[in-house]
């Protein structure tokens, strides 16, 4: 017995209990949390008052929406100096990481691929960029002269991780231009509409733009993987509880073939492994570390069942490249704020919890000449269709606003690291990169922007 691992995991799953379970009967923190909000706020601890705010409104606890909205309206709406105040301090303080430190002293080299031009200026038309990953957002603000990219630039944010009420999205509401954003979770629209800012929600997300090229169904040959499972050697993907989940189904399939794919985050493969063998699952499984895309595009072609097992991320993608290579999902119930998406229906998937888990596999294996979630993504999401969204609702903004709107937006695919074209010529837009690139701040600005 691993004894380290299992207080680990004791430990991993009361936070989970605490942060995910029950959330309707959570109304009684919520007030609490509401009563320090106001207590930080007489003591002028803003920063911080702001920050509970945000991790409440994250939980999806009952009745958070409400106080993250409140707090959202109280500094950024009702007293934009206090507003202020906390962005720039929260931007200010953000330390170089290990995906950011080039960023700090090159922030030219977030563009082409973080920052990404969509469409390009053209005397009084306005162009169009994109900003992939919710922490490359401050950096933007930190870096560059967000009003000056503003007068030649509809400026479009991806954010990687549900919640909205954060400083990280919130900042631009204090920026005097429309500030386009993707939402995927109907709980952020809501309080981004009710939020009544220069915020216009966009409803697709990062897995909208996966470059279907790379995925597709396969011609031949037999799906000889029974499970499925890309996701990150983290603890939030729940690796543990899906080991957990499917220790009926290999009781009853012992020869059950379960695949996984990841990377290190905050565990590591090895950390992954023991959890399998705490359920006896360890050796029904194969595990690849650090792959391509090719390489598992190819894993999804020869699957029977794609898995997605955490509580609460961002917009995820493998399920999606899963489903352009025709394999159906079966995806966590209640994942994030429980919403029931419309992407998870009779041709794609299912939804299960750790109870229901070997019944909706078997039925999903039962039901496979029947699905085709190949069908329904290049139908209903996918790049082209998400690109077609975005670009309707910002020329929808500029005919309001008496601006022309000849050229339509070009099609951006998003990888692991970054975002590339589908199809255009990046030195189609080399001048556009360059007038970005005049509007990087100096390092005195900057470090007080």
């Amino acid at each position: 017995m691993n004894v380290k691992l299992r207080i680990n995991l004791l430990a991993s799953r009361i936070v989970e209990f605490i942060k995910y379970d029950y959330n309707h009967l959570k109304y009684p923190l919520v007030l609490a949390s509401q009563g320090a909000i106001l207590v930080l706020q007489k003591l002028n601890k803003h920063s911080l008052a702001f920050k509970v705010a945000s991790n409440i409104y994250r939980t999806g606890w009952a009745k958070s929406e409400q106080l993250g909205l409140d707090v959202a309206r109280y500094y950024f709406k009702a007293h934009p100096q206090l507003g202020r105040e906390i962005t720039q301090k929260f931007i200010n303080e953000l330390p170089p990481l290990k995906n950011t430190e080039k960023f700090f002293k090159q922030p030219e080299a977030m563009l082409n691929g973080i920052i990404t031009v969509l469409k390009q200026p053209n005397e009084d038309e306005k162009g169009a960029l994109i900003i992939n990953y919710s922490y490359y957002f401050p950096l933007f603000l930190r870096f560059f002269d967000i009003e000056r990219v503003a007068k030649s630039f509809n400026i479009i944010l991806e954010p990687s991780w549900a919640g909205f009420c954060e400083e990280n999205i919130l900042a631009y509401t204090l920026i005097d231009a429309p500030i386009f954003l993707q939402v995927y979770e109907k709980r952020d629209k809501q309080f981004i509409d009710k939020l009544q800012s220069n915020i216009i929600p966009i409803e697709v997300g990062p897995s909208w733009f996966i470059n279907h090229n790379n995925f597709v169904p396969p011609t031949s040959g037999e799906r000889d993987i029974d499970l499925l499972m890309v996701a990150a050697w983290a603890k939030f993907k729940r690796h543990g509880a899906f080991f957990k989940a499917v220790a009926s189904l290999v009781k009853s399939k012992p020869d059950l073939k379960i695949v996984l794919v990841g990377y290190p985050v905050d565990m590591t493969k090895e950390q992954i492994l023991e959890l399998a063998a705490l359920q006896k699952v360890e050796r029904n499984i194969e595990i690849f570390e650090w792959i391509t895309p090719q390489e598992v595009s190819e894993l999804q072609k020869r699957a029977k069942v794609n898995v997605l097992w955490s509580k609460f991320e961002g917009n995820n993608r493998a399920i999606i490249e899963g489903m352009f290579c025709g394999t159906p999902v079966i995806m966590r119930k209640g994942h994030n704020y429980g919403e029931n998406y419309d992407f998870i229906n009779p041709q794609t998937g299912y939804f299960a919890d750790e109870e229901t888990f070997k019944h909706v596999y078997e039925m999903t294996v039962s039901r496979a000449s029947e699905m085709d979630p190949n069908l329904y993504v290049m139908q209903n999401r996918n790049c082209k269709v998400g690109t077609r969204i975005m670009g309707d609702a910002i020329k929808s903004y500029e005919l309001s606003q008496g601006r022309p709107w000849h050229n339509d937006l070009d099609i951006k695919v998003n990888d692991l690291h970054g975002m590339a074209y589908l199809e255009r010529d990046e030195d189609y837009y080399a001048d556009s990169y360059m007038a970005l690139k005049a509007c990087i701040l100096s390092p005195s600005n900057s470090s007080n922007s």
